[in-house]
């Protein structure tokens, strides 16, 4: 649609075309099992209660290199994540992530492994919330 005052897109359609850019954001947004492997890195990120520099750059590596998101949306994404993910427990965000194939759900296990060892040490909580995990995607333990 055009405006016909000035010749040019209107106002609204510029909106619409802003909203219907396929950003890392919008990715996120739409994609309820990818917002739910990002809360629970979130999660343990902070399972020790200190975020340290080399798991905040496991995280971000993950994101880009592992989940394809543009790092420059992190901070974007990680707000979306504060705002949605307040009300989501461990067990939901888990929940969502059941009926992906064993492979996909050991790939996220790992990813879980890779934040949870990446600070040199792997805390009670972060091994608590990896073995919570795991039995929640059906996997027990040896």
């Amino acid at each position: 649609m055009t405006d016909s005052a000035n010749g040019g897109v209107s106002f609204g359609d510029k909106v619409r075309a802003f909203l219907d850019l396929e950003t890392s954001l919008n990715k996120v947004a739409h994609d309820p099992v990818l917002t739910a492997e990002l809360l629970l890195l979130v999660r343990m990120s902070f399972a020790d209660k200190v975020v340290e520099a080399a798991e905040a750059d496991a995280f971000a590596s993950i994101c880009t290199r592992l989940l394809g998101l543009n790092g420059d949306e992190l901070k974007d994404i990680l707000h979306y994540l504060h705002e949605f993910g307040y009300e989501t427990t461990d067990a939901q965000a888990a929940q969502m992530l059941v009926g992906l194939d064993e492979a996909r759900k050991r790939e996220i296990l790992d990813h879980l492994a890779t934040i949870a060892k990446a600070d040199g040490e792997i805390d009670e909580r972060e091994r608590r919330l990896l073995e919570a995990t795991a039995r929640r995607l059906g996997f027990t333990p040896r």
